[in-house]
């Protein structure tokens, strides 16, 4: 019974004249959980919502009331009653001052009075339950009659109980601890609901995270195949690709542009104990917002996903002009960004390839799109937008930039740099230098140092690496190692 309560004002009014109120209290709402006998002294964790009696006869006994009611007052107690015919005005007076509910009755009411209390409790407890069974069952129905989380929660939210998923702010969450949905969070109103209604509600969010992300794991899954088969797999025959394309009422007799969206540092958000769940619903929504952009802009759009990228296939009649590729891809980063920065994720970087017609140029699209977004992420950086178009003279290190080989011969060749404790301050310094193109008044401006400071950094480097770092050769390979070891942090 502890976890129902019964007002003091209540309680009053069912014992009728067995109990007198001494004190004109102005705590007559408070409410009580359990009766018990004042016998010593209390004990401070027993006294909140407690309802004491205390089986004093004599005036001797009652001397030991005022430091009683003091403790009890201090510790949240409901009130007191005293068996007798009358309290010292002292004690009366103390009551008043405490705003302390100080109650009085014969001794032989004493059965009828726990009786009306018990009773109370009781009823109360029987109301708790009845409304318990009947939260309960309103969501089994709302479970039975939905097919989905939103459904779900709508269904509930007619039957007063407001659930958010995600909260955000200083809410009081309930943990899901089922299925994919383990560790997901979510509020509920109102919240003083029965633990066991909550546990059911935060089992039936888990079964419908579950089922959610199983179906979001099997579409990405199918695409993810179709995608090795039509764009990464040369060993798939031309007629399975038709065959494949067909499936997804993709005309390879048109003109095809591939954009490839990559997730930054998307890794490093799984590594933060991030549930599958939430992971997969991520991606879910990327897939569907790349490809309802793409088909507002292009008027056509497909998206394969494949590990952290999402490879965006425009189907159009005309060759798309990469002008209207790059402006178009610029809304959709825009979008994008909006959408990962609410989970949490850093962002989204992308490349650009030319469009081609039929599956052979489909493919070449896909291969100039990969090359835009690394090369363009080596030289732009994170969130940036790259075509093919633009990359220039460092197509020639495609897939060497990123290789381990061009890693480990730049982590070779700078290793002594590195092994210095100030590496950071001279390692921009000679990024700064060599882009700089050798001069040293616009070096010295850019990293707001004098002249004198940049010599003596330079010098160092110089001494570290034992190398000139004037020669033209030399300033070629220190560039690409510094952009090799770019690529690998």
């Amino acid at each position: 019974m502890n976890d129902v309560e019964v007002p003091l004002k209540a309680f009053l009014h069912a014992a009728g004249s067995w109990v007198r109120l001494l004190s004109a209290s102005k705590a007559w709402d408070r409410p009580f959980r359990r009766i018990q006998f004042l016998t010593q002294d209390p004990d401070p964790a027993e006294c909140a919502s407690t309802l004491w009696i205390c089986p004093a006869r004599t005036a001797l006994e009652q001397m030991t009331l005022d430091p009683w009611m003091l403790s009890l007052s201090h510790n949240g107690s409901t009130g007191l009653i005293v068996p007798g015919e009358q309290v010292a005005s002292a004690t009366r007076l103390l009551a008043e001052r405490l705003h302390f509910p100080l109650m009085m009755m014969k001794v032989e009411h004493l059965g009828k009075v726990m009786d009306a209390a018990y009773r109370l409790l009781a009823g109360a407890e029987s109301h708790r339950l009845r409304d318990e069974l009947d939260r309960m069952n309103q969501v089994q129905k709302a479970w039975r009659d939905s097919a989905s989380l939103d459904d779900f929660c709508r269904a509930l939210d007619e039957h007063g109980m407001v659930v958010v998923m995600m909260p955000i702010g200083d809410h009081s969450v309930v943990q899901v601890e089922w299925g994919r949905g383990q560790g997901t969070q979510f509020f509920l109103e109102p919240d003083d609901l029965p633990r066991r209604v909550v546990e059911q509600i935060a089992l039936v969010i888990g079964v419908f995270l579950d089922l959610d992300a199983a179906e979001i794991e099997s579409a990405l899954r199918h695409r993810s195949e179709f995608l090795l088969e039509l764009l990464v797999d040369p060993h798939v025959p031309s007629g399975s690709v038709i065959r494949a394309a067909e499936r997804y009422n993709l005309d390879l007799g048109r003109s095809h542009t591939a954009f490839i969206w990559d997730l930054d540092s998307f890794r490093d958000f799984v590594e933060k104990a991030v549930v599958e769940e939430v992971i997969l619903r991520i991606k879910g929504e990327v897939l569907e917002a790349i490809e309802r952009d793409a088909a507002k802009i292009f008027g056509h759009g497909m998206v394969l996903p494949h590990s952290d990228e999402f490879v965006l296939i425009v189907e159009t009649r005309e060759r798309l002009k990469p002008e209207a590729a790059l402006a178009g891809a610029v809304v959709i980063r825009d979008h994008l960004k909006a959408l990962l920065e609410h989970h949490g994720v850093l962002g989204v970087t992308c490349g650009v390839g030319f469009p081609y017609d039929g599956s052979t140029g489909l493919r070449k699209s896909f291969e100039e799109a990969h090359e835009a977004l690394t090369v363009g992420r080596a030289r732009y950086g994170f969130g940036t937008i790259a075509h093919f178009k633009d990359l220039g003279l460092e197509r020639f290190l495609y897939g060497w930039l990123d290789s381990p080989r061009s890693r480990n011969l730049a982590e070779g060749l700078l290793r002594p740099l590195l092994n210095d404790p100030n590496y950071r301050e001279l390692l921009e310094t000679l990024d700064v230098y060599l882009n700089s193109k050798g001069r040293m008044a616009t070096a010295s401006k850019t990293l707001h140092v004098h002249r004198n400071t940049l010599r003596y950094r330079l010098d160092r480097v110089q001494q570290l690496l034992k190398l000139n770092i004037d020669d033209t050769a030399t300033q070629l390979v220190l560039q690409l190692a510094l952009k090799a070891r770019h690529e690998l942090h």
